[in-house]
């Protein structure tokens, strides 16, 4: 954020306090004109055209939020008997349109509870007042606003303020509409060199207009019929008709998102069939995969769910390939559509290898058709993941060698790549039978609890012994390439979480340790240039590593905090910085629900700063917060003692060189490093009512002199007399 941009926000949110102070207090002496004056002047403030997105989304809340006042005003009113149709023309004489609508807003949300007019007539006219303002960020949250207010009065069925749920779409559709004309409308304004900046900006607003989907799949009264024939065919008219990739690519991913797997299941045809009629640049495949990935989720879990008449497979099958064929995608798009399809049989009936195999062959049909010989870049990428995916999904790779169709695709690939895919079939043969699978199988009953076991039938130190012969197995678990590695511990990982808490805390530890290993070992690899002889990545292993202490929370959740933290600097040394950040946000997520012994909080909090301090390829925002998290956990400790130790500890992750912003600046905030001082020295005098707590005092003092003579300008020579006159 600009200083200016700052500068303006701040001076709008100090008109907006001001303002709604004088509005409330206009109102507590009931006087409802100076109040709709001052809110007006309040109002006024979103007038503004200088904020961007992000920060005019700032002053809405806080304007939003003031604005309840005076809505709870409006009722009370109402409640003394006054006619709401009064005050709704009242606020009309407002006298610039944005506060005259919202205002109107206000009151209309309170004149539909009074039931004095329909809901459908109030929020009729509503929306069609709203077209009053056709600047594009302005009109969004103003209509976001009248979505906001309307949410718990929309007409559906059962509804108290009556009328029914066709009201309720009619309603909805016409608020959606003219929020995505407003939202298309920001990409066309302003010169072309801010393109990239306003498509950062749309993007940061688009959930506004999602929102409108989101209040449609709330409504009781839709059913799937209803979905069918009144509320997606009106949605994909604008999505089409909307002609902006942006819109289409988010609108269509919000439909697959918000609605039941049964509407998508009554309306696969006409949802697949408007995906050709997107625009160009419209990432087809991620709308179709995760269309897929959701329904194909849905059949698992509720295989009865899924109605007689309709073949998934076919219908997917059916529309691919008049993508694919149409010409109109580029040969490496097409191919991914069909891995993608690959994937979804695969997940959705596992069995039918059939439907997998026309799969390929329509592939080596659209292969020969553009005259391809030998592939190369994405084409080649695209038909190498389309042949590796059945090996990897299915775990029967005789099976998928048989098919008839699969050895024909290998010819279009060249050497390199038939041989990468040669390579992962063999491996794939060998891991389908591994010596660790089973180990882990004879072992079983070491493993986890079998039926024939009593619930006591092993004491603990029994347990214990047998669970650290297992612990030490497991670091016996070794493989030169990295992706046989990987496939051991995943392998062990799906016996050993089925240990329960009892196993579970001895076995997943030094699975978590065989996973860090790795993670660095893939690193090396990954960062010693030339050609790899693994596929799997450090940031696939941080994530296994990741889900594994998770697991082990449940049983252990000291030990797994800790394995967090420990996490977190290897990812932060193999300069993976996003997943250092969210291995020590889990840490924190862990203390704050599990960890209640004061002593522990006290290590834990200790032991996060020492981490924090050593993780130097954090972004600095991101590391603000989380030291920024520390300090307020190192404050709320029981005792005082340690809540001093602690806060003056964490005031070095204030003073941390190793941190450094892009243009070479470190991290070194004086001032938050002088405030972590200020409060542990009054935490101190607390406790100076035991004379143990003496000592509390030079420990602060020692800190005030080693920022002192680190250069600290804020920690000056008052400071530090000021520290010694506290005990002298």
């Amino acid at each position: 954020m600009s200083e200016a941009m700052a500068r303006w926000l701040e001076e709008g949110k100090a008109v907006v306090k001001q303002q709604a102070f004088l509005m409330k207090r206009a109102l507590d002496n009931t006087n409802l004109r100076d109040g709709l004056k001052y809110g007006s002047n309040m109002l006024c403030e979103l007038r503004t055209g200088l904020l961007s997105p992000k920060n005019f989304y700032e002053l809405y809340i806080m304007v939003a939020d003031e604005m309840r006042h005076l809505e709870q005003y409006f009722l009370e009113e109402w409640k003394r008997g006054r006619r709401m149709v009064e005050l709704y023309e009242l606020v009309q004489h407002a006298g610039n349109i944005v506060p005259r609508l919202f205002l109107l807003i206000t009151v209309g949300s309170v004149y539909i509870r009074s039931k004095e007019a329909p809901a459908r007539d109030i929020l009729k006219d509503l929306v069609e007042m709203c077209r009053g303002v056709q600047h594009p960020m302005r009109g969004l949250f103003l209509r976001n606003y009248l979505l906001q207010c309307a949410r718990d009065k929309l007409p559906d069925i059962g509804s108290e303020y009556g009328s029914d749920v066709a009201d309720g779409i009619d309603f909805l559709m016409h608020n959606f509409a003219e929020m995505n004309k407003l939202w298309v409308r920001m990409q066309h304004q302003g010169p072309v060199r801010d393109r990239e900046r306003r498509e950062r900006e749309r993007l940061d607003l688009r959930i506004l207009v999602g929102t409108n989907l989101v209040r449609l799949s709330n409504l009781e009264g839709i059913d799937a019929d209803m979905y069918k024939t009144q509320v997606l065919p009106r949605i994909l008219e604008q999505v089409i008709s909307c002609k902006d990739q942006i819109a289409q690519q988010y609108l269509m991913e919000v439909i697959i998102q918000v609605f039941p797997d049964e509407f998508h299941l009554r309306t696969l045809e006409e949802f697949l069939a408007t995906c050709p009629q997107l625009q160009s640049g419209v990432d087809v495949k991620a709308i179709l995969v995760a269309l897929m990935n959701r329904l194909a989720a849905f059949a698992k879990a509720e295989p009865a769910q899924i109605p007689s008449d309709v073949d998934m497979l076919a219908i997917f099958h059916s529309h691919v390939s008049k993508m694919t064929g149409s010409n109109t995608l580029e040969l490496a798009a097409s191919l991914d559509l069909q891995v993608a399809l690959v994937n979804f049989a695969l997940g959705f009936a596992p069995d039918r290898l059939d439907f997998v195999d026309q799969t390929l062959a329509v592939c080596a049909q659209l292969l020969q058709s553009n005259g391809e010989t030998r592939l190369s870049g994405p084409a080649k990428h695209s038909t190498v993941q389309l042949l590796k995916t059945p090996l990897i999904s299915n775990g029967q790779p005789l099976t998928i060698l048989a098919l008839p169709h699969y050895a024909g695709l290998m010819i279009y690939l060249p050497l390199e790549s038939r041989s990468e895919v040669a390579t992962l079939a063999v491996r794939m043969l060998l891991s389908s039978k591994t010596p660790v699978d089973s180990l882990l199988n004879f072992i079983q009953p070491l493993v986890k609890d079998v039926e024939e076991d009593g619930p006591n039938e092993l004491d603990e130190e029994e347990m214990e012994t047998e669970q650290n012969l297992i612990a030490a197995l497991i670091h016996n678990f070794k493989s030169s390439d990295t992706d046989t590695q990987y496939a051991i511990l995943v392998g062990a990982r799906k016996h050993f979480g089925q240990g329960g808490p009892r196993r579970i805390k001895f076995t997943l530890v030094p699975m978590v340790v065989r996973a860090l290993e790795l993670a660095e070992r893939v690193h090396e690899e990954e960062e010693g240039g030339g050609e790899r002889a693994g596929t799997i990545s450090a940031k696939k292993v941080f994530g296994f590593t990741l889900e594994t202490i998770k697991g082990l929370a449940s049983a252990e959740p000291v030990m797994a905090l800790r394995l967090f933290l420990q996490a977190s600097l290897i990812a932060n040394k193999c300069g993976e910085d996003k997943i250092a950040y969210e291995l020590v946000s889990q840490a924190f997520i862990l203390y704050e629900d599990e960890v209640s012994d004061s002593k522990i909080q006290m290590e834990l909090v200790l032991e996060a700063a020492g981490t924090l301090f050593l993780l130097n390829n954090l972004d600095p925002e991101d590391y603000d917060t989380l030291i920024t998290n520390t300090t307020k956990h190192a404050a709320r400790l029981l005792k005082k003692p340690d809540q001093c130790r602690a806060v003056y500890t964490c005031s070095h992750l204030f003073w941390n060189a190793g941190v450094k912003y892009e243009d070479g600046r470190t991290f070194q905030d004086g001032k938050r490093v002088l405030d972590c001082l200020q409060r542990s020295l009054k935490i101190a005098d607390v406790c100076m009512q035991s004379s143990n707590n003496v000592n509390l005092f030079i420990e602060i003092l020692d800190r005030y002199l080693y920022y002192y003579e680190a250069g600290n300008e804020k920690v000056t020579v008052k400071y530090i007399q000021v520290n010694q006159c506290s005990f002298s």
